[in-house]
């Protein structure tokens, strides 16, 4: 190749990189959802909670101050918030677009539901008689009344004036285009906070047009000076400019970009650039304030958009929103979510009714169309929500109230009191459509659905999470049994209905099995019905009751995946227009403005529940998630099966896990492999669960294969499971297991046990359980009191009676007094003092009590060594003089004082002669000269890491970050040492836990010895639910959570369906609110309902949500 062509051929290369690189930096579209158009909803979900409210019905037979005196073209909308209340300005012309005359109304409310009738803000205005256009030869203007067409409505100015603005153009003929730039001109007026209007004024002229030859003065010529400056401030702004494109002179330099794309808007980015919006989507991106846009012009990749307009803008919690019908039809009305405002990921319903067109005309189209919401520096409403303006078929205004943040799924199933909702604004989880002639109201304790309209309908929808096993139970009363509609359908997530009820006009109340109802009852107007139905996709069928007694067993008459939201509604579906329907309509309906009887219709308490086996979960899907379980059974030939097989593992973590998700793979992987192993564990005995250490048989083991060692940990980690039975039954095992006593073999190792069972009742709230062991708690306290108990009050224990063979300080057979069992009866002395309060047992209370304040006292005095500033184990009446992992046990149990005194220790964590090595934390200092001289292979605690203790220290380390004063260890430390601690935890490339390994390498110690597979010898899912992600357990009714995840890390993470005292707990975190779309933040729901908010990774406390 020569050296021209490589020039050439390396500038084209960069070329396309270039154009590449830009296409990205547009709007964009990567969802996968698309809008289907033979369905009016397009076969989207809706978003949560929208309420579409009707502002004017056209009518031509009953003209009045309602309907803008019976006009029936409507069209064209704007939105502006101001001085507390919203401004709503709109077109209208008498029948037909671009047929005069032509005027601008205005409409006000002070909250979206209740507007004022509309007052002409700008009147028609007559064109000059013999007003010619080239492009219309031979015609000329007489007796010609102006087209008005506006893309931008409001301005409020730096000086806080609303200023309302309109366009006059001209249209010679019905198919002439009055926005050709050969208009008389834009004018402005002041809209005072008294509700009163200014004079109007010219801003702009076209062509041939001055203040000699118009009816309104130039706005120079005001002799306010502030609404002179506000009309400057339009004209100095070039993002106002853009707007007037289609109406001013073509080719004039006032507009920044003179090209012919229609219906402008824009947003500002996070980094300060302005993205704009067209028809057709339009996009392109300005990075000086609006002077210049970077061309060409290119299409939004991905959207899907006809010649309708698009409004996007930056909502309240930061996330961005773009607001059109995603489709070559003007309908549904859908809304695309993004977190930058360049990418867009979902599509979700906001408007999905089209009624028919009452009064055909010229250019008019069917369905919910051209949004408009509040441009910038427009005003941002109280509510904080998105507001978005359209008209309906061009005949009937509309807005749209979407909540922010926008919520795309339920996470709550229904339990709905009305009577608690000041207003219907309040009814945030339901969708409500409500026209004007067929109202949705509250009234007392009933939403009540009203409708007198023979075009339209009321509607009421409940979105809830897809169930497939489905109840619903309302209460249901009808005003009339002799005219009216009400149909229920239960829809899945494309808006397909598998079953209907209905109460007919003829006083039958029937359900629908296929293409034939079967009657149910008759009611009566006026009586209050009690209504509950049993749906299951499964049988494919639904059960009625009313007042208790069943009425009905119906099939579904189509079959869906689930169902995920129940409607209501005053009307029969519609199909009409389709996709096939000629675009003009030409004709009026007939008794277009006539009204039906009023039929009303009433519904309260609302309740929906469902026995999925995830409905318990917000947010996550076990099915989502049942892959690692796949991954896991292949990873093995099952050589040992005990309660629950690999082939019952899946459908065992669905019935009973803590759902998690997060960004970092290898966290996730570990969290569902750690439950898998732990199921392997759970063992059937004649007397009940239980629970091993080692799945392979082991000679010094008690009972079923059951070793003593690691109770405390098998306790924590498992009470987390759903279904209590499991450790209930492995706790009475080892307790009442042995004719009705305990083990054998349970004083061969140190214990927490008395800890563990109140920190298991700290998550379940089972407190006849936890009482019930009570007395078998207190005689093992005993049975240590009167075996292990040194003459100066504090407690021994050889190394391998702790499970920590080959320490450093201790041996085999040396009775020296180590912070692990004096920390453990400290703990269990806390615990049953607990106990004995929770029992009104105030002798118990007081008793462990006091043992627990005089073991606190001797840990301190005498296990402290103030030269290495640590807890170390004492030999005889001297220290062993060795830092070792057990040395943070006390804080395992809260035991130190809230002293800086203490707090340095911590710092060995952090330092690599410490306790820091590549592969986590070791369990005796790296400094010391015996740290790994015990050999190898031999179970050697001489600092090789062990999960065992590794689980301890970071459970001590999260109670010393979350309970004390302390500035030593940051979110980071905690973070890298679980990120490491999950490292460890892999072997040849697979998840794998065993007994110990080497801190450097990560080598696990006892190779590939079947003993050491799945070991059963730790904590780590209770270490991501308290510490890591920060749920702290608690006696009271208080919710608390403190993420110990810093703020650069993780983006999102979600803990779902965590049964705590007796309700279900779901934590997640989003930092833009696009991964779970309930807002940026930190979020606390309890069965669903959120409460707890913060705008970062901190602590809340939630007060009394349990009750």
């Amino acid at each position: 190749m020569n050296s021209p062509i490589k020039i050439l051929f390396v500038l084209a290369t960069g070329w396309l990189t270039l154009t590449s690189a830009s296409a990205q930096d547009r709007i964009h579209y990567t969802g996968t959802e698309l809008s289907n158009p033979t369905y009016h909803d397009g076969q989207l979900s809706p978003v949560v909670g929208v309420h579409n409210i009707q502002l004017v019905r056209a009518n031509r037979e009953h003209p009045d101050a309602s309907n803008g005196g019976g006009w029936t073209y409507n069209h064209q909308p704007m939105l502006a918030y101001w001085n507390g209340q919203f401004y709503y300005q709109y077109l209208a012309d008498p029948s037909d677009e671009h047929i005069p005359p032509s005027q601008t109304f205005l409409m006000t409310s002070k909250d979206g539901y209740n507007w004022t009738n509309p007052e002409i803000v700008f009147p028609p205005y007559k064109v000059p008689d013999g007003y010619t256009k080239a492009s219309r030869p031979g015609m000329q203007a007489k007796d010609l009344i102006a087209i008005m067409h506006q893309r931008v409505g409001f301005y409020v100015s730096k000086s806080g004036r609303l200023i309302t603005m309109g366009n006059y153009g001209v249209a010679l003929d019905k198919k002439d285009d009055p926005n050709d730039g050969n208009g008389i001109g834009r004018v402005v007026r002041e809209i005072k906070k008294d509700g009163s209007f200014g004079p109007i004024y010219f801003i702009y002229y076209n062509h041939g047009f001055n203040e000699k030859n118009t009816d309104y003065p130039y706005f120079k010529k005001s002799k306010d000076r502030e609404f002179v400056k506000a009309c400057q401030e339009i004209l100095d702004n070039p993002l106002y400019r853009m707007q007037w494109v289609e109406e001013a002179d073509r080719e004039d330099p006032i507009i920044p970009l003179k090209k012919g794309y229609k219906a402008f808007n824009c947003y500002t980015l996070p980094d300060g650039r302005i993205v704009s919006l067209w028809k057709h989507a339009l996009t392109s991106i300005t990075e000086d304030g609006g002077y210049t846009w970077a061309e060409p012009v290119l299409r939004a990749k991905g959207f899907v958009n006809s010649n309708a307009k698009i409004w996007g803008q930056r909502l309240t919690d930061g996330m961005y929103a773009t607001v059109y019908n995603p489709s070559e039809f003007r309908w549904p009305l859908a809304i695309s979510l993004s977190k930058d405002g360049l990418e867009y990921t979902t599509l979700n319903l906001v408007h999905g009714e089209i009624p028919p067109m009452r009064y055909g005309g010229n250019y008019k189209s069917y369905g919910p169309q051209y949004p408009r919401g509040i441009q910038e520096g427009n005003g941002i409403p109280a509510d904080g929500d998105l507001w978005v303006a359209y008209s309906v078929n061009k005949e009937d205004m509309w807005v749209s109230r979407i909540p922010v943040p926008v919520q795309i799924q339920a996470s709550a199933h229904a339990d709905d009191d009305f009577s608690k909702a000041g207003s219907i604004a309040e009814l945030t989880d339901w969708n409500i459509y409500s026209p004007l002639w067929a109202p949705v109201t509250l009234d007392g304790k009933w939403l009540r659905l009203q409708d007198k309209d023979p075009f339209d309908y009321a509607k009421v929808e409940r979105k809830i999470p897809a169930s497939k096993e489905l109840k619903i139970s309302f209460d249901l009363q009808a005003g009339q049994n002799d005219k009216g509609t009400l149909l229920i359908d239960f829809l899945d997530e494309n808006s397909i209905a598998c079953s209907r009820l209905e109460l007919t006009p003829d006083g039958i109340f029937r359900a629908k099995g296929g293409s034939r109802f079967g009657n149910l009852m008759k009611y009566e107007p006026g009586k209050n019905y009690h209504v509950e139905a049993i749906l299951s996709v499964t049988d494919r069928n639904i059960q009625v009751f009313v007042d208790g007694k069943r009425v009905g067993l119906r099939m579904f008459y189509a079959p869906v995946p689930a169902i995920e939201r129940i409607a209501f509604r005053t009307g029969v579906p519609r199909t009409f227009p389709t996709v096939d329907t000629p675009a003009d309509q030409t004709y009026d309906l007939p008794n277009a403005g006539d009204q039906e009887p009023l039929a009303e219709y009433r519904i309260a308490n609302v309740k929906t529940s469902s026995v999925d086996k995830d409905a318990t979960a917000a947010v996550l899907k076990y099915a989502d998630f049942s892959h690692y379980a796949d991954y896991f059974n292949g990873m093995e030939d099952e050589n040992i099966a005990q309660a629950i097989p690999n082939a019952k593992a899946s459908e065992w973590m669905e019935e009973n896990i803590p759902l998690f998700e997060c960004p970092q793979r290898n966290f996730e992987e570990m969290y569902y492999y750690r439950w898998w192993s732990l199921r392997k564990h759970i063992k059937e005995t004649p007397v009940g669960y239980g629970m091993t250490e080692f799945l392979v048989q082991r000679s010094y083991s008690d009972k079923y294969n059951l070793i003593a060692c690691a109770i405390g940990h098998h306790i924590y980690e498992s009470r987390w499971l759903r279904d209590p039975k499991y450790l209930d039954q492995i706790i009475h095992t080892w307790y009442r297991g042995n004719d009705g006593g305990p083990m054998n073999k349970m004083n061969k190792f140190s214990s927490w046990n008395a800890d563990a069972v109140l920190a298991r009742y700290m998550v379940d709230a089972d407190k006849d359980f936890m009482l019930d062991m009570k007395e078998n708690l207190e005689a093992e306290y005993q049975r240590w009191e009167c075996t292990n108990r040194l003459q100066n009050g504090l407690y021994w224990q050889g190394d391998v009676q702790d499970g920590m063979e080959e320490s450093i300080s201790g041996g085999r057979k040396k009775k020296y007094a180590r912070p692990t069992i004096n920390s453990y009866m400290y703990g269990n002395a806390k615990a049953l003092s607990l106990m004995g309060i929770l029992s009104d047992d105030e002798g118990m209370a007081m008793r462990y009590g006091m043992r627990a304040d005089t073991l606190k006292r001797l840990v301190q005095d005498k296990l402290w060594n103030s030269r290495h500033q640590f807890f170390e184990t004492m030999r005889a009446d001297s220290s062993a003089n060795v830092r070792e992992a057990i040395g943070y046990i006390p804080w395992y149990f809260n035991l130190p004082d809230t002293v800086k005194q203490y707090e340095v220790a911590w710092k060995e964590i952090m330092d690599e002669n410490g306790f820091s090595a590549p592969y986590g934390l070791t369990t005796a200092e790296r400094r010391h000269p015996e740290f790994r001289t015990h050999g190898v292979g031999k179970c050697e605690w001489d600092g090789a890491i062990w999960p065992f203790a590794s689980a301890q220290t970071l459970t001590a380390m999260a109670n010393f970050m979350n309970n004390y004063p302390q500035r030593v260890l940051s979110d980071s430390v905690y973070f890298r040492q679980m990120e490491l601690y999950v490292e460890s935890q892999y072997h040849r490339g697979r998840p794998y836990i065993g007994e110990y390994l080497d801190e450097v390498t990560g080598y696990w110690l006892k190779g590939d010895q079947e003993r050491s597979r799945y070991y059963n010898h730790s904590t780590f899912n209770d270490l991501m639910i308290t510490g890591l992600i920060g749920l702290r357990p608690r006696l009271d009714d208080t919710v608390e959570v403190n993420p110990l995840i810093p703020a650069d890390k993780w983006d999102w993470f979600c803990l779902d369906n965590v049964l705590y005292h007796g309700r279900n707990l779901t934590i997640l975190w989003d930092k833009y609110g696009d991964r779970y779309h309930r807002g940026k933040g930190l979020r606390i729901f309890v069965d669903g309902k959120q409460v707890g908010y913060a705008d970062r990774l901190t602590r809340i406390i939630c007060e009394n949500v349990l009750k």
